[in-house]
């Protein structure tokens, strides 16, 4: 009887941690573009700052883990293909391997520098707003952070009608 107290203690003990996780998470909201997504506040913490092209880092209590959230208007109309082109230019060395483009959104994910790579943009059906997050982390959480990327990944949403990105 005492042994299946045990267990059941650390079940419940194991349910209460998850519903803390699962309670933890916060919506971010873009004061530069309008962008947003859904993020574990007990992984990340978004900076005060936005940089000087809007985005708006996320650090981590996870060593090397971090996520980056941007976007603005599309005044060029450049698309989603362009969007990522751009950004996999700036991380030269990723080494892609997952690739994935649908209307008005694409997914790639792989290495980088020993970590592992995310990137996803998202395009308005009109194409004047684009989303982009990116986020890294190190393959070592790879198990526990799959799951939380795919959740914070299917959040990320277009500024709402009426809020104008820079």
């Amino acid at each position: 009887m005492s042994i299946t107290r045990s267990v059941l203690g650390v079940l419940l003990l194991g349910l209460s941690g998850q519903a803390q996780a699962a309670s933890s998470w916060e919506t971010f909201t873009s004061q530069y573009s309008g962008c947003s997504l859904a993020y574990p506040s007990y992984i990340f913490t978004p900076s005060q700052q936005t940089t000087a092209d809007g985005a708006t880092r996320f650090t981590s209590g996870l060593p090397e883990a971090g996520m980056v959230i941007a976007g603005g208007s599309n005044d060029k109309n450049v698309s989603i293909a362009d969007i990522v082109r751009i950004y996999l230019k700036q991380v030269e060395g990723a080494s892609i391997t997952y690739r994935r483009h649908e209307q008005g959104w694409a997914v790639y994910s792989g290495y980088r520098g020993g970590q592992i790579y995310y990137l996803k943009a998202i395009l308005s059906r009109d194409q004047r707003q684009a989303c982009v997050l990116e986020l890294r982390y190190p393959p070592a959480n790879k198990l526990e952070l799959d799951t939380i990327v795919s959740r914070i990944s299917k959040s990320l949403r277009l500024p709402q009608s009426g809020v104008a990105a820079r």
